[in-house]
């Protein structure tokens, strides 16, 4: 996507981490997009750490007590079971969207990467709806930003749900809308309490997952009031450019992040708004509406402070189907579970439009809703679909051509030391490019066997996409590349 490297990109430097550390103060974590680190410490010692010439000054003190028995901010609610059709219960919120077609059309998410950030995936490594992607060793990374914990598995029960609605494999029951995709899980969030703290871990969370080469993040989360009063955001600060997690969710789409974002719960309360960090200008925020399309009453409403169109766009948020750890079949509401499924047909389009950029896309997708010609502060451009997003992307094929069979590369992501398995059956001759993240072609063989094993040269970590010339056309695979291990 031509992205270049910049300050931000960059760790923080382990001398200030040092000089923070020599105080003795407990390190929790470094923030390399903010320059920073959180800290664990004192007000006497905090005096002390101000005073270095390496610290320019600090966030806030999110040190509080949580008395305020104010609930957590999990977007969702049960409701009723549904009848069972043709996906089971879940073919509603995937026809609406448009995901039957992408299916049909060979596109599942295949070697498509998608992070989420949630309170926790409880369970998930158990659950009956969810262990083909465990079987087939489709969880690439996992992230906990709590210390008490030591796995994602135990943390709250919302991310398994959030989870299901992408990923789920239940035949004649639920089906995710990209249910052969990749996937990294991380638990930013507390479940019992409503702390500032969170929207920290989120931009820790987004961090972690642009450093795994991530191509979507979708976070079923929102933040407007807290535990403690005096951190509550009012409507002014949902401007894009003020909540840290808003910033957080930009910096992620300025590296090539597709970004889709619950856009809230509060339609039907006093704050009626969208909440950070859906109010982002460069991601997708996303409503809830009925099976009919019919907007959610509870769905938060736009516009941005700064009068932007907010939400982006819709999709099915009430009574949409989704498995709790037990890989119990059931129907949830909120816009924790309309984000999924459109993270879903974004990586569709991702597999489908290899060489489009991450702005490309998100622009297709809204562009492809229903109020595409008329949006409003209710449900942005509409309710997306992927057919008709693939058609703007490449108005004359619909989609690039891009492998599903054809051709064979494993292991996917490959490791440093591994040899890399190329498979095809092409009769005529085949070609290989293999080019950067940035677009640059970092080696080329020429005719290639059926059947060959190739060393890979030094690389960076990361996305690489494998183009393969014959005289039946081009064909693109993207290959993630980990010289960590």
């Amino acid at each position: 996507m031509q992205i270049k490297v910049n300050e931000q990109d960059l760790p923080v430097s382990s001398s200030y981490l040092t000089q923070i550390s020599n105080q003795g103060v407990q390190i929790l974590y470094p923030l390399k997009w903010v320059n920073g680190a959180v800290i664990k410490t004192d007000p006497v010692k905090l005096k002390k750490i101000l005073s270095l010439p390496v610290v320019k000054g600090y966030y806030k003190n999110m040190a509080l007590d949580s008395t305020s028995g104010i609930q957590g901010n999990s977007l969702n609610r049960n409701i009723s079971d549904e009848s069972v059709t043709d996906y089971g219960a879940s073919f509603a919120q995937l026809t609406q969207i448009g995901a039957d077609v992408m299916h049909q059309n060979g596109y599942k998410g295949e070697n498509v990467l998608i992070s989420l950030l949630d309170d926790g995936f409880l369970d998930a490594n158990t659950s009956p709806s969810l262990s083909p992607i465990f079987q087939e060793k489709r969880i690439h990374a996992t992230l906990t930003t709590d210390p008490t914990l030591k796995t994602v598995y135990k943390g709250g029960s919302h991310g398994t749900e959030v989870l299901s609605t992408v990923a789920a494999q239940v035949p004649g029951k639920l089906f995710g809308t990209a249910y052969m995709a990749n996937f990294a899980l991380a638990q930013t969030e507390e479940s019992q309490h409503e702390m500032l703290i969170e929207e920290v871990n989120w931009l820790r969370g987004a961090e972690w997952a642009d450093s795994l080469g991530t191509d979507i993040i979708s976070s079923s989360l929102g933040y407007t009031t807290f535990d403690n009063p005096k951190y509550d955001h009012a409507y002014k600060d949902m401007d894009g450019k003020t909540a840290i997690s808003t910033k957080a969710a930009v910096w992620a789409s300025q590296r090539g992040i597709i970004c889709t974002i619950s856009a809230g719960n509060e339609g039907s309360s006093s704050w009626k708004f969208i909440s950070s960090p859906a109010d982002a200008d460069s991601i997708i925020s996303v409503a809830a509406v009925d099976r009919t399309g019919i907007r959610a009453s509870f769905s938060s409403m736009g516009p941005s402070f700064d009068n932007r169109i907010k939400p982006d766009i819709a999709a099915m948020g009430l009574g949409t189907i989704s498995s709790k750890p037990d890989g119990t079949i059931t129907a949830v509401s909120g816009t924790s579970f309309s984000a999924p499924l459109v993270a879903g047909i974004a990586a569709g389009l991702v597999q489908a439009h290899p060489t489009k950029s991450a702005w490309e896309i998100m622009k297709a997708i809204r562009l492809s809703g229903t109020l595409a010609l008329s949006p409003n502060s209710n449900l942005g451009y509409g309710i997306p679909h992927f057919d008709r997003a693939s058609k703007i992307i490449n108005p004359v094929l619909g989609n690039e051509p891009v492998t599903c069979n054809a051709i064979q590369i494993y292991p996917n992501p490959v490791s440093l030391g591994q040899g890399l398995h190329i498979h095809h059956q092409k009769k005529s001759a085949v070609n290989l490019d293999i080019v950067s993240p940035q677009g640059a072609v970092i080696q080329s063989l020429s005719n290639l066997p059926e059947q060959s094993e190739i060393s890979l040269p030094p690389f960076v970590s990361g996305k690489y996409y494998f183009r393969f010339t014959s005289e039946s056309g081009v064909e693109i695979v993207p290959v993630l590349i980990n010289l960590s291990k």
